[in-house]
């Protein structure tokens, strides 16, 4: 037997100590001991804690494992990986793992910790955020054996499964970390790819840790056992096993009426001094506060409530500094801490919050997680925060992971957790701190979103394996045992069954309608095939309003406006910061000018154009204590690029040539630095287009109609540019580069367009292109340019040399408001066909054709064939 027995306390009543064969199994063999050996290092401390020696058999054998909670989780995905690690030791088949959290800041951590523990036993991890630069194939072959991301990111992988398939059929273990955010907006995409692994994956084991929730058990039955016999294996572990007891206390504060969430958010600092007076005991705390200005506004006046509590020897929360020194450099021992202050800045207030120089700071969300530091008592100062489109409640994740920074273990035996909410809430919250909040699916919110994704990976084909699919999901759990939820009972008599299928519908006719999705009949087995649009979508992750945005949208300012929208961006800019934006839009060189900033996505309309503009958003102008521009921007071109490619696929299935081009700008400008350097190190390596044109032929109707050219365009690279170039370092983002050659009239009408290898121009290209010319002025523009790198584009234009009696009168005539009205519809077969069958059998009248140049008439014989 390998476990020891330590009843000395309840979170030790089961231990087992970490020696030589705890890998191994109950009788193992001399081979699985020596493997079992090699990882026994990885653990750095004697013995196993209650929770981790109870998970135990289960972890490191074949039955899958749901939401352990409490502490120690860590450790237990670790010997989930070392299991994995072990089997596929003794196999041909590669593996892989991945994890799978709901923060980067969380990814971060756990990719710094498993990289230094497993790269010394050959493991190589790969992490995989918003924040990190590799993609694709390359990012997977740096991942040998783990991959650590977040839901969206792995959303965005798996929707190529076809690109990937063989490196995803690797994946043997998925483990999912914090699975009650479920709960929240971002849980429908947690939902989906865990399903998307279900259904693709081959035997692959989950493994899942959740905060205490009361209905677990639904998590478990939707997931099930490896061997699809039942629902999965569930430990739930109480308050009494976590290495550092925490108390936790929900006060409401009555709102007076008519009192908005800014004047109700300001009002709670008068509540916050007594409730520090009488839970702080004199040890650290740190205070959340939603804003950065917001933290500077509540540090101050704790500080002024601290003099006058001393002055007037009232009880204090924390005793002042005793050094002069520190006295002086953290006055009562105040400190604040948000995203706007300088690295410096804050690596500061850590270490003097650490050294107990700062007994309280006061802070935003960016200390919810990350560096561990000595919080006895944490207060979360109100509970929402001003996001994209007005105030909302924190979720269930930023409340937990906040109230988790009182009491760490390292530092204290127990910790004090404090929220200040609204009367109105303080019931749901005791719930939440009790683990009494039943988890919900959020699927039914976006399901549109997410049935188009599921339609161009092939897993929907028509409406009943559409719901075939929406059985495989949470939401189906949920919705059978709390059917009210899900809006199920407005319609009299409507079962949970039936109001599936009408989700499912729904979307169908939804997409149907926004051209994202066809539909071939009106029952279940109607086929269901992604449109070009809904390809699109699918690839780049946008919502249904943006997408629809981009279709209609062409003049330049609309692809800005489009590609500065805060809900696809997903990106929330501080509400304190109005005046240094309101500076910024009165600057000579903002181009689209605004009357007021109001929004985030005024913002990043702004952010955008400084940037490409070459404002100086370092400048004292746009600096003050809660702004910071710059990394504003930081984040705003994190996304833009993946919007601008968006609006160049669309326009090149509408064949917007105009939007084309400004689509191509924005791509190839969103570059991150030292892009610049790199730009001039590598300028032997950028590529030399040649590009020429000859007239092959010219059709003339005589004035009669649009002239048309027949032009052979030939392009290819220097001659000289691979024979005398030096030889560069390998740069695997250059290997796939492509050319792009567009084909424009001087009017910017889309002619043609061609994508090819640019690798493939070392031999010279030729092809031909025909284009209808309506006017003598006009010419025809080509482009050939890199996807990947600016300032290497050539243009080459082409005028006909002919007689301008040849081209068609243009007709100048003002459009009468009638004709204005009907302008664009002569192309609409059903703008033509209206009669009913008895007004058919009337007699034919001619009918003059309004949206003609010369107001011609045409016959009944001429609409009956048109129809």
């Amino acid at each position: 037997m390998y476990q020891e027995i330590h009843p000395e306390s309840a979170c030790a009543q089961y231990q087992i100590s970490v020696c030589y064969s705890i890998l191994a199994k109950s009788e193992p063999d001399s081979h699985t001991f020596v493997k079992a050996d090699v990882y026994r290092a990885s653990f750095k401390f004697g013995v196993f804690n209650a929770i981790q020696s109870i998970c135990f058999d289960d972890v490191t054998s074949s039955y899958p494992t749901v939401a352990p909670t409490g502490s120690g989780k860590t450790v237990l995905f670790e010997l989930a990986i070392i299991r994995l690690l072990m089997e596929s030791g003794t196999g041909a088949r590669a593996t892989k793992c991945v994890y799978m959290a709901p923060t980067k800041a969380l990814c971060s951590e756990r990719f710094r910790e498993w990289t230094t523990k497993f790269e010394v036993l050959g493991v190589k991890c790969c992490e995989l955020t918003g924040d990190t630069v590799q993609f694709g194939k390359s990012a997977w072959g740096d991942a040998k054996n783990a991959t650590i991301m977040y839901g969206e990111k792995w959303d965005s992988l798996t929707r190529h499964w076809r690109d990937y398939g063989q490196i995803l059929s690797q994946v043997q273990l998925f483990m999912v970390d914090e699975v009650h955010i479920l709960n929240e907006s971002r849980g429908s995409t947690l939902e989906v790819v865990i399903s998307r692994m279900k259904t693709r994956g081959t035997s692959v084991r989950f493994m899942m840790v959740s905060a205490t929730v009361p209905n677990i058990g639904d998590i478990a039955s939707w997931v099930g056992s490896r061997n699809k016999t039942g629902p999965a294996k569930i430990f739930q572990f109480g308050e009494e096993f976590r290495p550092c007891k925490l108390t936790k206390f929900v006060y409401g504060v009555p709102r007076h009426r008519n009192q908005n969430d800014f004047a109700f958010s300001a009002s709670l600092d008068k509540h916050l001094f007594p409730v520090l007076q009488q839970h702080s005991v004199n040890k650290p705390v740190l205070v959340f506060v939603a804003t950065r200005r917001g933290v500077l506004v509540t540090a101050e006046h704790l500080a002024a409530e601290y003099e006058r509590a001393s002055q007037a020897k009232k009880p204090l929360p924390w005793s002042q500094p005793r050094n002069a020194t520190s006295a002086e450099l953290a006055s009562v021992g105040i400190g604040v801490h948000h995203a706007g202050l300088s690295m410096d800045d804050r690596r500061a207030t850590e270490h003097l919050y650490m050294e107990k120089i700062l007994r309280l700071v006061v802070a935003t969300s960016t200390l919810a997680v990350g560096v561990n530091l000595p919080a006895h008592t944490v207060v979360i100062r109100g509970v929402k925060m001003y996001q994209t489109d007005g105030y909302k409640e924190y979720s269930d994740l930023d409340i937990v992971q906040m109230m988790g920074r009182a009491g760490r273990p390292q530092f204290d035996k127990e910790g004090i957790a404090i929220i200040l909410c609204e009367t109105e809430l303080e019931a749901k919250y005791r719930d939440l701190v009790q683990g009494k909040t039943v988890l919900e699916s959020c699927l039914h919110q976006n399901l549109s979103e997410h049935l188009n994704s599921e339609v161009g990976l092939g897993t929907i084909t028509d409406v009943f394996t559409a719901k075939e699919w929406l059985y495989n999901s949470f939401l189906f759990q949920r919705l059978q045992r709390n059917p009210s939820h899900y809006a199920i009972g407005k319609t009299t008599g409507q079962s949970w069954q039936e109001r599936l299928d009408e989700m499912v519908l729904h979307s169908v006719t939804a997409l149907k309608d926004s051209e994202l999705l066809e539909y071939d009949g009106d029952d279940d087995s109607g086929s269901l095939r992604s449109t070009e649009y809904g390809d699109i979508m699918s690839k780049v992750i946008l919502i249904t309003t943006t997408q629809l945005s981009m279709l209609i949208k062409r003049r330049r300012r609309s692809v800005l406006c489009a590609s500065s929208d805060g809900q696809s961006l997903q990106i929330c800019i501080p509400s304190s910061n109005h005046p240094v934006y309101n500076r910024l839009r009165e600057h000579e060189d903002i181009r689209f000018k605004i009357k007021k900033v109001e929004k985030p996505a005024d913002k990043v309309f702004l952010l955008i154009q400084a940037v490409l503009g070459g404002i100086p958003l370092n400048s004292s102008d746009f600096k003050s204590s809660d702004s910071q521009p710059p990394l504003d921007a930081l984040s705003v071109f994190r996304h833009v690029g993946r919007i601008a490619r968006v609006v160049v696929e669309v326009s090149l299935v509408k064949k917007y040539g105009a939007q084309i081009k400004f689509g191509l700008e924005l791509m190839l400008l969103n570059r991150r630095p030292p892009f610049g350097h790199e730009v001039l190190a590598c300028l032997a390596e950028l590529p030399r287009y040649i590009l020429t044109i000859t007239e092959q032929a010219i059709t003339s109707r005589g004035g009669k109609g649009p002239v048309n050219v027949e032009i052979l365009v030939e392009c290819g690279l220097a001659s000289d540019q691979a024979s005398h170039a030096p030889k560069p370092k390998k740069n695997k983002a250059r290997r796939g580069d492509m050319t792009a050659i567009l084909t424009l009239t001087s009017d910017l009408d889309f002619v043609d367009f061609r994508r090819i290898s640019t690798k493939a121009l070392t031999a010279s290209k030729s092809f031909s292109v025909t284009a209808d010319l309506t006017k003598p002025s006009q010419s025809i523009h080509v482009y050939i340019a890199s996807e990947s790198i600016a300032g290497v584009t050539v243009l080459k234009m082409y005028k006909p040399q002919i007689n301008a009696t040849e081209f068609p009168v243009v007709n100048t005539r003002p459009l009468n408001s009638v004709e204005a009205d009907l302008q664009g519809l002569e192309d609409d077969p059903n703008f033509w066909y209206t009669a009913s069958d008895e007004e058919d059998k009337q007699e034919d009248k001619p009918v003059k054709d309004l949206t003609k140049p010369n107001g011609g008439l045409l016959s009944s014989s001429l609409l009956d064939n048109r129809c």
